[in-house]
């Protein structure tokens, strides 16, 4: 009832007695033919019920299966981007389909081939949910093996899982606009589609809130199993009634739009078509490089995922809604102030707060999104040409997720996708600007003047926000005469001016190229000193040469991203010296010099995460260390003598087991060669973008059968903007586990603080090393972190 009357009350844009004329009008219209699909209510409630729930379907299976393949493939935010990509793809094949559904078959075949589509798509669900005992979620034999990109593993596994039934709900939109135009002439379909939005924006929104806080994943899948059906009756009744009604029944669009084109309007034109696609595109590659950059820096988890397709689709919701609610005047200069603001957190602005830095991100993607999506919108064609259209939005997103899945990381040695779809965002508003000879561009009196003070300023206004230096009185005097060009040329005067219209494109062009040295600039700091860079699927990788005072003291580190992942000294006298995170007053330190104190066996150690290989600097001639690393990429650099020799100098058996550490682990312990580690390691969360599924009871069960019962769990908990003591913290007390918090601030010149949590059954060996540390305390209000659920923001700093 609650969704009938969100439908009822969306589609009700008139007043409620023009609407109720409206209907009584076509009650008692002559000729109009009567359909026994009247019986089961308003014919346009009832498409509108179908859309909505197909676009909420849409996107709840998407982070069910994002969250469910998470472990399988790292965590990483190339894995979520993926996906994306996946859906991307399904969704413009369901463009496709119904734009040839609508284009070359009459309604009667319509209805056949989707209602036969929808069937095979139930019976598929049914026949996995007998083989896998879900609908969707494919059994342990799926899991990969093996390292690399598993970019190709995971569509296989997407395909696999919900290929067909995705499909099929991915054409419905268009299907069912296309049906309504025709069974509703005179009215705009595409009120539809901004409900489709907001159906799919729900559901983004109540999954991380509501969905994933109550229901298992299992769960998840059965109800939208249960969900999909309920679907495709609907969808099929639809299709039903569309292909016997002769007359509308018009309660969605009773009063017709002042702002709907002409249904017989003229045909687009291959630019235009080109214009939507590119429009697209850039809205696609925003969103995909902004949860890129969020995730990096904070961590992959679903609600982090639906933080920007949640203002994606929202601004697919305002602008498809109503065109009034696109406005150029708020929203360009809004674009200007959020290049501003994202140039300034690019160029290391904001480092040390995650709200201004998160707030910032979102706010430039709502802003790009409104300006690409708007002008989208503003641009739409004729309602006869609606499967056109969307086809060319649905090739634009497509697009947008191949250029940043598969090119931009062979392109671009680190995340400069993010900057080039800023400066797309520019590009394409300038020739939405220039296409459109009433924009204010050309008749405004102060047009060229704004984009001439836009070009002057902005790069010494970054300079001085970012540095604090007093940079920007140098762009003053470009500034003055840029402006006063422009207001000459303009001469004081509104309205279309020819000289005004040439001096258009050399005034932005000119702040083209300057958006685009900006952008360059930024791009380029984090790698400028970089010996060697690196970028897989996994993230981006650089070796940089450490500046010392004392010539002893020069070394190569490793960062992956902004975060050090270690470093070693060059001088033959100090490269066995273990630094960072791993010094010999940090956790894990301690507790090795403590277990090669109290056994002179040789040791069993573990490390999940390999870094530079820094931890083999404690091993003895006999021990045995192995590590668990996921990216070919750190292998490969970890192996380089030219810049780090941990594992080549170390006189104990070093083996790398490639892969994802919690699979891998799975793995030796189903073939019965578990490991009986003396310690392990967890090393994977001195980012900020930690691998969160590495820390649910899940993993901890994995860990604890891979030590020996007197083993220690050392877990590094080191994190610029999240404490994970109160989710370790759960996890101990749930296995009955000594625990205590070992913080080191270590050498100020050579390493920094670090913070490890060390836990074992054998409550006597963590007592002798409390003295070093400090007990590790539950809150009340964070529960135990599992595969099924997560709070980030629980355990955010307070300081951030």
């Amino acid at each position: 009832m609650a969704l009938e009357l969100l439908c009822r009350n969306f589609a009700s844009g008139p007043p409620a007695r023009e609407l109720m004329a409206n209907l009584a009008t076509v009650s008692t219209k002559p000729n109009v033919v009567s359909s026994p699909a009247r019986h089961f209510g308003s014919s346009s409630l009832r498409y509108a019920f179908t859309i909505f729930l197909s676009a909420f379907l849409l996107f709840a299976v998407q982070l069910l299966l994002g969250k469910y393949f998470l472990p399988w493939f790292g965590g990483t935010p190339a894995m979520w981007t993926t996906c994306m990509l996946f859906f991307q793809i399904l969704l413009l094949a369901g463009y496709v389909y119904a734009h040839i559904l609508i284009t070359r078959f009459n309604t009667r075949n319509q209805a056949v081939v989707h209602s036969t589509l929808l069937t095979i798509s139930v019976l598929l669900m049914i026949v996995l949910a007998f083989r896998w005992h879900s609908p969707l979620l494919p059994t342990a034999v799926w899991k990969p093996s093996g390292s690399g990109s598993p970019v190709w593993s995971i569509l296989v596994l997407l395909s696999v899982s919900v290929g067909v039934p995705y499909f099929s709900l991915s054409s419905t939109g268009p299907l069912l606009q296309g049906w309504f135009s025709r069974t509703h002439p005179g009215h705009t379909p595409y009120r539809l589609y901004a409900l489709s939005n907001l159906g799919s924006l729900l559901a983004l929104i109540s999954y991380p809130f509501l969905i994933e806080t109550h229901l298992s994943l299992q769960t998840q899948a059965r109800v939208w199993a249960l969900a999909f059906f309920a679907f495709a009756v609907s969808c099929a009744v639809c299709a039903v009634w569309a292909a016997r009604t002769k007359s509308p029944d018009d309660l969605f669009a009773s009063v017709r739009s002042r702002e709907t084109p002409q249904v017989d309007g003229a045909k687009p034109r291959f630019s235009d078509q080109l214009f939507w696609a590119a429009l697209a595109a850039c809205a696609s590659v925003m969103f995909l490089a902004t949860t890129s950059q969020i995730c990096q820096d904070v961590a992959v988890v679903p609600l982090l995922w639906v933080l920007p397709l949640g203002v994606y689709l929202l601004s697919f919701v305002i602008c498809f809604d109503k065109s009034k609610w696109y406005r150029r005047a708020v929203y360009h200069p809004a674009l200007v102030l959020a290049f501003f603001l994202t140039c300034f957190v690019l160029n290391g602005g904001a480092r040390k707060s995650l709200v201004a830095q998160m707030l910032i991100y979102v706010l430039t993607l709502f802003v790009c999104c409104m300006a690409c999506h708007g002008e989208l919108a503003r641009s739409k064609p004729a309602s006869r040409y609606l499967t056109s259209f969307y086809l060319m939005v649905a090739i634009g997103g497509a697009a947008g997720g191949i250029f940043v899945v598969l090119i931009a990381p062979h392109m671009f040695p680190a995340y400069w996708e993010y900057h080039v779809a800023l400066w797309a965002t520019a590009l394409l508003l300038f020739v939405a600007l220039t296409r459109d000879k009433t924009s204010w561009l050309y008749i405004s009196r102060f047009g060229i003047a704004a984009i001439a003070l836009v070009a002057s300023t902005l790069p010494g206004l970054v300079a001085w926000a970012t540095t604090g230096t007093t940079s920007a009185v140098y762009w003053l005097p470009a500034a003055t005469v840029l402006i006063a060009i422009g207001l000459l040329v303009q001469k004081s005067r509104e309205g279309y001016d020819p000289s005004r219209a040439r001096a258009v494109p050399w005034y932005c062009a000119i702040t083209l190229l300057v958006a685009a040295v900006l952008l360059i600039t930024s791009a380029s700091l984090g790698i400028r000193s970089a010996v060697s860079v690196s970028r897989d699927f996994y993230g981006v990788l650089s070796i940089k040469e450490v500046a010392a005072d004392q010539p002893e003291l020069k070394a190569f580190s490793l960062s992956h991203g902004r975060i050090t992942h270690g470093f070693q000294f060059q001088q033959a006298d100090k490269r066995h010296i273990p630094t960072t995170y791993y010094e010999v007053n940090s956790g894990v330190g301690r507790a090795l010099h403590l277990l090669q104190s109290r056994d002179p066996q040789p040791l069993r150690i573990g490390v999940v995460g390999l870094g530079i290989g820094t931890l083999a600097a404690y091993a003895r001639s006999g021990d045995s260390v192995r590590f668990y690393e996921i990216s070919p990429a750190i292998i490969r650099i970890a192996s380089d003598q030219r810049y780090f020799t941990y594992l080549h100098d170390t006189p104990a058996i070093i083996s790398i087991a490639e892969g994802d550490a919690r699979l891998s682990m799975e793995r030796e312990l189903a073939s019965g060669q578990g490991q009986r580690f003396d310690l392990l390691a967890i090393d994977a969360f001195s980012g900020d973008a930690p691998p969160v599924h590495l820390l649910t009871e899940e993993a901890f069960q994995i860990y604890l059968n891979q030590i020996r019962p007197d083993g220690i769990i050392a877990v590094h908990i080191t994190n610029s903007y999240l404490d994970f003591r109160p989710v370790v913290a759960p996890a101990a007390a749930h296995f009955n586990l000594a625990s205590v918090v070992i913080h080191s601030d270590g050498d100020k010149k050579a390493t920094g603080y670090n913070d490890w949590v060390l836990l074992s059954h054998d409550k006597a060996l963590i007592d002798s090393l409390s003295a070093a540390g400090t007990r590790l305390e539950t809150r009340p209000d964070v529960a135990a972190w599992t595969d099924n659920h997560s709070n980030l923001f629980q355990i955010l700093r307070s300081r951030h």
